[in-house]
């Protein structure tokens, strides 16, 4: 087996099925510190701002986990496993 077979296994055994925790996880996050940064003050603007912010991360997270599940389904592993 060679060097760069070995690394592309390691990506797919390893590092995709981690993805979707860490999407779930950063969503969760921005999440939590939007709530938090509108806490800190009632101005509507702000508030405003700060949703669309976090409105437009979020669809970021989103999009690039889902480019790595098109991947996935195009190689044909995108399994229970996976």
């Amino acid at each position: 087996m060679e060097i760069t077979e070995l690394i592309k296994q390691i990506f797919e055994v390893c590092l995709f099925p981690l993805l979707g925790v860490l999407t779930t996880f950063l969503i969760l996050f921005i999440n939590k510190k939007s709530q938090e940064l509108k806490a800190t003050t009632d101005n509507e603007l702000y508030h405003k701002y700060i949703d669309m912010l976090e409105e437009t991360v979020v669809n970021c997270v989103i999009a690039t986990n889902q480019t790595y599940v098109d991947s996935l389904k195009k190689q044909g592993k995108f399994d229970l496993e996976a």
